[in-house]
């Protein structure tokens, strides 16, 4: 009688192998010493579309719009004008905006006059004046073993 086997027999070689790409794995997709942000969004205006945010770790990736970290948020789980996000994040400076986008293109629209259609907001910054904020307005720093509140007010015209 021919003995079962449960697993297929495997080298040593082969084992190591597996190892160190699953460990590569975690690695890459498993943040280390990752932080928690609680993000707090309020003063949202209406429920339908998408809120956009855009997390940013510095002055010249803020200007040119390409964040280091993107979360959507459908605005039909909203608890009336509010919206809550646990984002685990590695310690740094960091800054977060939000867009309110109301039609679903992805994109902030404007009225004739360069005025913002739609809502917007800062990281524990209330936005004053037409000019758009500094990096360092509205960055906040993230320590190893903290939990960070942030508080986003949008801002609609």
């Amino acid at each position: 009688m021919k003995a079962f086997r449960l697993f297929k027999p495997v080298s040593v070689h082969v084992l190591f192998v597996r190892s160190v790409a699953f460990l590569g794995f975690l690695f890459v997709f498993v943040p280390l010493h990752a932080q928690i942000l609680d993000v707090t969004i309020t003063n949202i205006r209406h429920s339908e579309g998408r809120l956009h945010l855009a997390i940013f770790d510095n002055d010249c990736d803020y200007n040119k719009e390409n964040p280091v970290l993107t979360k959507h948020i459908d605005k039909d789980t909203l608890l009336c004008d509010t919206a809550q996000i646990e984002i685990l994040i590695t310690p740094g400076t960091y800054a977060l905006s939000v867009l309110d986008d109301e039609d679903g293109d992805g994109k902030l629209r404007f009225s004739f006059w360069g005025i913002p259609r739609e809502g917007f907001g800062f990281s524990n910054y209330i936005h004053k004046g037409s000019r758009k904020p500094h990096f360092n307005d509205f960055s906040f720093s993230v320590h190893e073993n903290e939990r960070v509140a942030i508080l986003v007010q949008m801002k609609y015209f």
